[in-house]
């Protein structure tokens, strides 16, 4: 038979298990890299900063020693669009990065409104990319060359594209290596936006 004092232990055992259960931290979910990478991105658009390549230096480079800009220009659910400006002109050419059904996917699309298929010469290349890895974060992420951009660049199949927001020192960062050696990088001032 129990006395009431041991009811009462039970009694509160019991409650204190309730209360226990009950203040139990929820398990803390942490966002996808890719999805919070893509999210911070559209943060940025309609927006157009400006920059400069960092690597190589060497002058006969299109992209060295000259003005660039980014822009941008459209942003939706699943697709950023980001326009690269030489001396503030169009340099036919964009980073796509797009949600797709296998994971967020980086493109170059060297087409646009003005250049078509027909356009390209014998040495240039269209829908280069690859998709996100593993590596990357809210901030940054890592593109190897998918199988389509080694099939159409063999000499890109090692490519890795880097992309990085570096949100403490507000900068735009596009990074590319090849064979594990550094070929192309530009910074980009995202502390003061220009008017388009």
């Amino acid at each position: 038979m129990t006395t009431p004092t041991q009811t009462i232990v039970f009694l509160l055992v019991l409650m204190t298990g309730f209360v226990i259960s009950g203040c139990e931290r929820e398990e803390v979910v942490e966002p996808d890299p890719h999805e919070a990478f893509f999210q911070n991105l559209s943060t940025f658009c309609n927006k157009m900063f400006s920059g400069e390549a960092t690597f190589p230096d060497v002058p006969d480079h299109p992209l060295v020693d000259t003005e660039l800009r980014i822009h941008f220009s459209s942003c939706d659910d699943d697709i950023t669009r980001i326009e690269l400006y030489r001396d503030v002109d169009y340099w036919h050419g964009a980073w796509v990065l797009e949600r797709r059904d296998h994971g967020l996917h980086l493109y170059h699309d060297h087409l646009g409104d003005v250049r078509t298929e027909e356009d390209l010469g014998e040495n240039d290349a269209h829908g280069y990319g690859g998709y996100a890895d593993d590596r990357g974060t809210a901030v940054r992420q890592y593109f190897p060359a998918d199988e389509v951009t080694a099939e159409m660049l063999p000499e890109a199949a090692t490519n890795v594209w880097m992309i990085e927001l570096n949100l403490e020192e507000e900068q735009f960062i596009y990074y590319l290596e090849r064979h594990d050696e550094p070929r192309f990088r530009t910074v980009f001032n995202l502390a003061e936006p220009l008017d388009e």
